[in-house]
């Protein structure tokens, strides 16, 4: 059997369009039992959950921050063990403050590297007081983009805390109610300890299956599962839940137990193993289904599997009302009433079903489709009841003793993933876009109203749902309108220039991070880009795979530093660089693994390019005074991108062109004191000013002094510090404009 689900959907978040229509399948299936009953009962209890969802609802209200200005405060915070979550010198967990009871998500840094081994190492539930900076947890700042804010609400946290100190750290007291938790999240922390010593993709596929934690490095060993679609086989969709118990059961039949005590044992075991699974939607999901399953055969209950499915569900939502509106939560339970469901059709009809069922979620997450997941599932599906699943137990379970074993295990696994890596290389991807819910909606219940169908009518409306996506396909990649688009990359630049029609892209600089100097004693960790979350989801999200045009204004690592991730997940075809920058060793490391070769194009004022270059002059050292200043029209208005050009370089170009002035600017240096002279604004009145800068950044930006200057000019700004993502969307030479945070700005 297989689930054809999005490798990220569990970190993506979901529309309640499918939530809402599992609720619906849900009443319908109660329905259909024709017992008042338990009709009037599944009202009662869906009006108690409505009530309790408003409630909750106006207290986190009342609860919420800001999430641009943070306040200091003071907490005692209850922190389990495997909770806690070491990346490098960082870490994070969600916690409870003991006075409040409110729930916090909280991140920090270990000062010494004893105390980096006290988290490593810790396995008991432990009080920690602090103090620190607390704050409204950030929403998407980008279009099409997780929303991590919306994520933590559904889940009752919406603050997050930054320890700056830790005055006091304790072993916890457990108490009759909380002793049992602590019980199986001591286990799971030793668990997770255990899994991280396992060499190499023994490790990563260790922590996925048992404890449900995210290795370091599993975005990069699982990049092949990742693209192919089948990361489903880990813990979002309960499949080795399902498994494991199946195995547990056969021991117990084989070694002639008797039933009743072990199915007694296993009922009780349930809860525990929650925990240790990692307490997962999909986990949930499972373990309920087999606990229903198992209850009501000794209660002599006539419970089928779907009604076991019905009450499931039921229990997810009372555990986690935001179930209907997160992805991961609404494919584990969205696909596993698929299997159920079409339990009874043929291999090849279950297969397109399934796939059917799960291709508007995964374009809804993850914008894009490989035409190679069929085979992929055909291939590895089978494989992991058989291989996958008992070579990751038998590596863990023998490594204290025959760690050669292990790493002949983990080496067995590394050449799966090798394999699936070679199959994602090959031609097949589609770039397809986000569609609009509505659609995702309509191609979901197209497909459950396509299998009430007898088998002999069902061909041509498999055909007609095929042109439907074609359809949707044409009007992602064809848009009618073109945009600019300022991306929130924190502190850092990034500029979209879509033409209509997709007829050209061109982006300026691609946003990155400023690396600091760590300690020895720092563990390292694999390098990570946020341009994976932000720009190049977004360029996904809109169906686009290629870039015509990269531009990059100078070697700032804020500027430059995401280009990596760029050359690895998209086409781009040619680098402009201002002229000089292409003989600066420097950089030249950033361009090593791109997926093609990548022409590089030195440029100056008088070069031929898409957009007009006003600066630099002459070649030399990409240093901020050499940055690329560029310019071009788009739907009726003329911008400027000044890059991080200072007031010298302004001096230059007003001399060079004392007409010089444009709609929008782009302030230059992140709208820092050195650029945005007095004059340079006076003289070219734009009407318009776009700064691109990181909140609380170390640096001030924007400065006082530059704000004060657009003042003066009567000309407004809109920085990405409180906007987020801005965008000017035209149709000829005509647009309007529109930014993440707070909606359109004017037309």
């Amino acid at each position: 059997m297989s689930l054809p689900v999005a490798a990220l959907s569990v970190v993506m978040g979901g529309h309640p369009w499918a939530g809402t229509f599992l609720l619906g399948l849900m009443l319908a299936r109660v329905w259909t039992l024709h017992v008042r009953s338990i009709w009037v009962m599944t009202l009662v209890l869906l009006g108690l959950f409505g009530g309790f969802w408003g409630m909750r609802q106006a207290t986190l209200t009342r609860r919420q921050l800001p999430f641009v200005t943070p306040t200091l405060t003071s907490r005692t915070l209850r922190v389990q063990p495997d909770a806690v979550v070491l990346r490098g010198a960082a870490y994070y967990f969600v916690a409870r403050d003991i006075v409040t009871g409110e729930g916090l998500t909280v991140r920090g840094a270990v000062k010494t590297a004893d105390e980096l081994q006290q988290l490593q190492h810790e396995s008991h539930a432990t009080v920690w007081r602090v103090s620190g900076q607390q704050q409204g947890i950030l929403p998407a700042t980008n279009f099409n983009q997780f929303d991590g804010a919306a994520y933590w609400r559904h889940r009752g946290i919406v603050k997050t805390l930054k320890i700056t100190a830790i005055t006091g750290r304790k072993r916890a007291q457990s108490t009759l109610i909380s002793g049992f938790a602590d019980w199986g999240h001591h286990w799971r922390a030793r668990l997770i300890q255990a899994c991280e010593r396992l060499p190499g993709a023994l490790r990563v596929y260790a922590l996925g299956l048992l404890p449900g934690a995210k290795a370091a490095e599993s975005v990069a060993e699982l990049q092949g599962m990742q693209r192919l679609g089948l990361l489903h086989l880990f813990a979002i969709s309960g499949l080795h839940v399902a498994l494991l118990l199946t195995a547990v059961e056969w021991l117990c039949v084989h070694l002639r137990l008797q039933r009743e005590h072990w199915e007694t044992g296993m009922l009780l075991g349930l809860p525990a193993y929650f925990i240790l699974a990692g307490s997962g939607s999909g986990v949930l999901r499972a373990c309920w289904m087999r606990g229903l399953q198992l209850t009501g055969k000794r209660l002599e209950w006539r419970l089928s599997t779907l009604d076991a499915w019905a009450l499931a569900f039921l229990v997810g939502l009372a555990v986690n009302p935001g179930l209907l509106f997160e992805l991961g939560s609404q494919l584990s339970y969205g696909l596993s009433l698929g299997l159920i469901l079409l339990k009874d059709e043929s291999k090849a009809w279950r297969q397109v079903g399934l796939t059917l069922l799960g291709l508007p979620s995964l374009l809804s997450g993850l914008f894009q489709w490989h035409s190679l997941t069929l085979l992929a599932n055909w291939l590895v599906a089978p494989l992991f009841p058989v291989v996958i699943l008992p070579v990751t137990l038998l590596g863990t379970a023998v490594f204290p003793w025959f760690p050669g074993v292990s790493r002949w295990c983990a080496s067995l696994l590394k050449r799966l993933d090798d394999g699936l890596a070679w199959l994602a290389t090959l031609p097949g991807n589609v770039p397809f876009g986000k569609p609009a819910w509505w659609v995702a909606w309509l191609w979901l219940a197209g497909t459950w109203w396509l299998f009430t169908r007898p088998p002999r009518q069902r061909r041509r409306w498999v055909w007609a749902l095929l042109v439907s996506y074609v359809l949707v396909y044409g009007t992602i990649h064809l848009p009618p309108s073109g945009e600019v688009a300022y991306f929130d990359v924190g502190q850092g630049d990034s500029i979209l220039l879509r033409a209509p029609f997709n007829r050209r892209i061109s982006l300026i600089d691609t946003g990155g991070r400023l690396g600091f100097p760590q300690p020895d004693w720092v563990p390292p960790t694999p390098t990570t880009y946020g341009a994976e979350r932000t720009n190049i989801n977004y360029l996904k999200s809109r169906g686009i795979d290629h870039v015509d045009d990269l531009y990059l204004t100078h070697h700032d690592a804020d500027h430059i530093g995401d280009l990596p991730a760029f050359l690895q997940e998209l086409r781009v075809k040619r680098l402009l660089v201002p002229a000089g920058m292409e003989a600066e060793p420097g950089w030249q490391h950033l361009l090593k693994n791109s997926a093609t070769p990548v022409k590089i194009e030195p440029i100056q004022v008088g070069s031929q390019a898409s957009l007009l270059v006003r600066h630099p002059y002459h070649a030399a050292p990409a240093e901020n005074e050499n940055s690329l200043a560029l310019q071009g029209t788009f739907g009726g208005l003329n911008f400027l991108f000044m890059g991080d050009l200072d007031q010298a370089g302004e001096q230059k170009m007003l001399a060079a062109d004392p007409q010089l002035h444009t709609d929008v600017l782009k302030l230059g240096h992140h709208g820092s004191k050195t650029a945005s002279a007095p004059a340079f604004i006076a003289q070219l009145k734009p009407k318009w000013a776009i700064i691109s800068a990181g909140r609380q950044n170390r640096y001030g930006h924007p400065n006082a002094e530059t704000l004060t200057t657009l003042r003066q000019n009567q000309v407004p700004a809109v920085s990405t510090q409180t906007s987020g993502m801005i965008r000017y969307v035209y149709r000829g030479k005509h647009g309007y404009w529109q930014t993440k945070l707070k909606g359109a700005q004017v037309s």
